[in-house]
């Protein structure tokens, strides 16, 4: 039965269990083996001899502290303060069964403790429970390190439990030291009081890093608050874990260059003699990975430097900041490559492997940079092969993301062949680990590696595409995220094949009623509607279809962006009655939207597709002679951008086809008498009647008229005579005589001509 002692002394704030225990047998003049028993400790852990007394720093199990709080009035919440179980699953990982603190997790420490000399000796030598943590190397109260060992035996405080036999002296060194003049065995009984430490100035980085660390153990469950881990927040364990990784390496490849910024010369100069006594950078095996280092200079100096890498901001600034690390660690001669950074760390967080590979980019190529998303810094896990992804993205990339991503020519086509279909890929590629071909089967006919990665490296190496991988990459992650609502797999397997897609008479007789000579654009329609399907370029079309030559294609691309609205209107009602047909409920087209505040500051090639409204390029109306130039001066933006807008949103151009035709085949009988009854010519009658000679010319012949070649027929016989008379008499020029008549200048010099043959 365990009674209630006679004397009792307060726990101190902070106090390490075994500290306090000392502290009591001392007031009550007792053998610590004495007092463990009169407040039902045992001396013995469970299957072990006598010497191995169980570590009750660590923990202690329910009916211990029950015996204990019964004993000494403390209530047994208190008393597990006082324990390394209050850190348990934060900072220290605890195998209950041996009460031991795990020594290859966290940099924890099994024994041992770090000591503030001032502290022990203002205290009475009664010890924080805190010192024995790795993560404390200083006092931030006294402004100084914290000392390693005692500087007389060179031993670890507390490395063991206090003698059970003999009354503590707390304060100094119980440590073995000999046999005395006796023969027993002596010990050291040095006063850790008189240890020499290293001061620090108040309000050093090192004493920052201290203040924020006790900040944290103070209140273990709350979230660190980083930026890196915004929406990954790990808590205090994954923080220290990261801590570890960093200030491994800074440790192991470090040199005092590195630590000027952070510490005072001496401390420095202990971090350096640190790493030589170790021969660190002679070993192949990092030891730092798994243990945690025993010198308080070292271990601030590396902690300090690795803080300030992890509160650099988010993922890419942490990258940054981890430059100097990641060149350090490269010029060792290790094999450093974007995938190494995982075995860094066995627990290591993701954002930190992501700000890793960042601090790396510089040294890779475009394409692994989309294959570890340095670009945004993305902690997503690496896929093998990207299936789902496929499903959701066209083979050629939407028009509006390669209207803005690839860099065009003045003529509005863009400057790589294939571009939106390399886009695609290199959206595709992102994050994955799996090969190009591989990749690219999954959209259609395989592209090489070697060409895609020229594309990027062409790509990237130009000022005004900086952040174009930025996009790929956030577009890749729209669509893992978010998906798509048109399977595009679906649509390639079924319409892909497709040779027929709109029957001629159907088109023809559209066209009968909008244009002139219809001949030729059946087929560009049929190509239309394969490539709005599909999302493939039309040279993955069924070779009935796809274009034989490059002038082929150039006509389909006339044909895209010179539609009609009536002519898109049966289009787009041809495309859904294939999909209904089909029972695909999806919408005909689709393109993802980035809620980005970032992409109006990003620098790419090409506008906002999205900055210039439909309703303003049907406002401009322009008259005469169409231009696409034009139309893209007039709207203040590029010819690539005019082409997009009028294909995705037909308009009809001022004077309009439709109404042109029409109003051509009312007038087509005027032109008719003109032409033979009063001798005009095709280039008179199209002076007169505001249009083209070509116009002019379609029109006759479609009302059964012979069109005479030039000079078979005289012009204005009964206005010959005042021709010549204008000439000869009153010797005016032929441009004046034909402004006067309003007869052309050709025409007058075949008058003149024809009457010089006839003459002669």
């Amino acid at each position: 039965m365990v009674r209630s002692l006679p004397i009792r002394v307060e726990p101190l704030e902070g106090e390490a269990l075994d500290s306090w225990l000392e502290a009591l047998a001392a007031r009550l003049s007792v053998g610590l083996a004495d007092l463990t028993n009169a407040v039902g400790l045992p001396r013995q852990a469970a299957g072990k001899t006598t010497r191995d007394t169980p570590r009750w720093t660590v923990l202690l199990r329910p009916q211990e502290a029950a015996s204990l709080a019964q004993a000494t009035g403390t209530t047994p919440q208190r008393l597990a303060q006082m324990t390394l179980e209050r850190w348990r699953g934060h900072v220290v990982e605890i195998d209950t069964t041996q009460r031991l603190a795990q020594t290859r997790t966290l940099w924890g420490r099994a024994r041992g403790s770090r000591f503030c000399p001032r502290c022990l000796a203002e205290t009475d030598g009664r010890w924080q429970l805190a010192w024995r943590l790795s993560w404390t190397f200083l006092c931030t109260r006294h402004h100084a390190l914290l000392a390693d060992t005692c500087p007389v035996c060179r031993r670890i405080p507390r490395h063991s439990i206090h003698p059970l036999n003999t009354v503590p002296r707390p304060g100094l060194c119980p440590a073995p030291a000999g046999l005395d003049a006796s023969g027993r065995r002596a010990r050291c009984r040095h006063p850790y009081a008189a240890t020499a430490t290293e001061a620090i100035d108040p309000g050093s980085p090192l004493e920052e890093t201290q203040h924020y660390l006790n900040s944290l153990l103070t209140t273990p469950d709350v979230p660190v608050g980083l930026r890196l881990y915004d929406g990954r927040d790990g808590g205090l364990q994954q923080l220290l874990h990261d801590l570890k990784t960093l200030g491994g390496k800074i440790l192991s490849h470090g040199v005092s260059e590195d630590a000027d910024q952070w510490c005072p010369p001496r401390v420095r100069d202990r971090f350096e003699e640190y790493g030589e006594v170790t021969n660190i950078r002679n070993q192949q095996a990092d030891p730092f990975r798994n243990y945690a280092p025993t010198d308080a200079a070292a271990t601030a100096v590396a902690v300090t430097a690795a803080l300030h890498i992890l509160k650099a901001g988010p993922i890419r600034s942490v990258g940054q900041a981890a430059e100097w690390l990641t060149e350090r660690v490269g010029a060792s001669g290790r094999a450093l490559y974007p995938a190494s950074f995982s075995t860094w760390g066995t627990a290591a967080s993701p954002t930190l492997a992501a700000a890793l590979r960042c601090s790396r980019e510089a040294h890779l190529t475009p394409l692994h940079r989309l294959r570890h998303r340095t670009a945004t810094g993305a902690a997503t896990r690496r896929t093998t092969v990207p299936t789902a992804r496929a499903n959701h993205l066209p083979a050629a990339l939407w028009a509006d993301w390669t209207l803005r991503l690839a860099p065009h020519h003045p003529s509005g086509l863009p400057l790589a062949r294939r571009a939106d279909q390399l886009l695609a890929l290199a959206c595709l590629m992102t994050g994955s680990t799996t090969s190009v071909a591989t990749a690219s089967g999954l959209l259609g006919p395989i592209l090489s590696r070697h060409t895609l990665s020229n594309f990027l490296t062409d790509l990237t190496s130009r000022d005004d595409c900086i952040d174009v991988l930025l996009v790929i990459t956030a577009l890749a992650d729209h669509l893992d995220a978010h998906g798509s609502p048109i399977d595009y797999a679906r649509r390639r397997a079924i319409f892909g094949p497709r040779e027929i897609f709109l029957g001629e008479e159907r088109w023809i007789r559209l066209q009968k009623t909008l244009r002139s000579n219809p001949a030729g654009s059946h087929l560009h329609a049929q190509r239309w509607l394969f490539q709005t399907l599909t999302g493939s370029p039309i040279d993955h079309a069924h070779p009935g279809l796809a274009p034989a030559t490059a002038a082929q294609y150039g006509y389909y691309q006339r044909f895209r962006w010179r539609l009609l609205p009536a002519e898109a209107g049966l289009l787009h009602q041809r495309a859904h009655e294939l999909l209904d047909a089909h029972h695909i409920d999806e919408p005909l087209q689709w393109s993802p939207r980035l809620r980005d505040e970032r992409l109006e500051t990003l620098i790419l090639p090409g506008p906002d597709p999205h900055s210039i409204t439909p309703d303003q390029v049907q406002r401009l109306d322009p008259t005469g002679a169409f231009s696409i130039a034009q139309l893209a001066k007039n709207l203040g933006t590029t010819t690539a951008h005019a082409r997009y807008l009028l294909a995705e949103h037909p308009v009809a151009w001022s004077p309009p086809r439709y109404r042109q035709t029409q109003d051509t085949a009312k007038r087509a009988h005027e032109w008719r008498s003109w032409y033979e009854n009063e001798g005009l010519s095709l280039q008179a009658i199209a002076d007169r009647a505001h249009v083209s000679p070509a116009a002019v010319r379609l029109a006759l012949r479609k009302q059964g008229v012979v069109v005479r070649k030039a000079g078979g027929r005289p012009a204005y016989p009964d206005r010959l005579p005042e021709v010549v008379h204008r000439r000869e008499v009153l010797q005016q020029p032929i441009q004046q005589i034909a402004e006067d008549t309003g007869i052309s200048v050709t025409t007058i010099r075949n008058m003149l001509a024809r009457l010089q043959h006839q003459s002669a």
